[in-house]
């Protein structure tokens, strides 16, 4: 039953949003880790203002206890937020588990208001490639890791590391290239005129002409 109500409410959650075949699990997911770092921030201010508190005169700390009342509140509310999105996230995945409308394979990629990583959640690295054909966007290769902010909204984002120690920057990851093309342009859009597509099959980079044979069943 509980099960039922959950997915009962991630679709009802899509439709009414209008973004059905559109919205992905890590859309959703990153939402909710965006409120949660901005509650987490808040929880680290709230302990220092409360040691200011502790040690500042008379004259200040009616004004320091208004700031903390104010704090408190919207980290509750940001709170509030993050957990709604984390609960859409686990009806999502019930949703895709128990659901022909959302495939495994469908493709992701979004672009977000701000950054989803932080110091703590930074972008993985060398994570484990899905078997088949897929494409990327590349966005970069770089000496060193990138700060956390580097590309701005994109997302997902996914790093590789080369023989020579670098480390190859992409965003997305996507099963059909027309969605890839499509993002790629956005990407563009957004700043990041060098990004361009890549094609992989079973873990390998292969060119897009094969790519797309390959996606055809040729």
């Amino acid at each position: 039953m509980f099960r039922s109500v959950y997915i009962f409410f991630v679709f009802w959650m899509l439709v009414n949003l209008r973004v059905c075949g559109q919205v992905t699990y890590h859309e959703i997911l990153a939402q909710a880790l965006r409120f949660q770092m901005q509650a987490d921030s808040l929880q680290r201010l709230l302990e220092a203002q409360a040691l200011a508190l502790s040690t500042a005169p008379e004259s200040k700390k009616n004004g320091i206890r208004n700031d903390i009342r104010e704090h408190e509140a919207l980290a509750v509310a940001l709170q509030k937020r993050a957990n709604e999105w984390f609960i859409q996230a686990a009806a999502f995945e019930l949703y895709a588990m128990d659901s022909d409308h959302v495939s495994t394979f469908e493709s992701e990629f979004a672009i977000l208001p701000n950054s989803p990583y932080s110091t703590a959640h930074p972008a993985p690295v060398d994570e484990p490639l899905p078997d088949g054909v897929f494409y990327k966007i590349q966005l970069g290769v770089f000496r060193n890791p990138v700060a956390t902010n580097a590309f701005r909204g994109l997302t997902p984002i996914s790093g590789e590391t080369l023989d020579n120690g670098f480390i190859r920057y992409y965003a997305g990851l996507f099963y059909k290239y027309v969605d890839a093309d499509a993002a790629v342009r956005k990407v563009h859009e957004y700043g990041f005129r060098e990004a361009y597509i890549v094609a992989f099959y079973n873990r390998k980079t292969i060119s897009i002409v094969r790519a797309r044979q390959l996606e055809a069943g040729y």
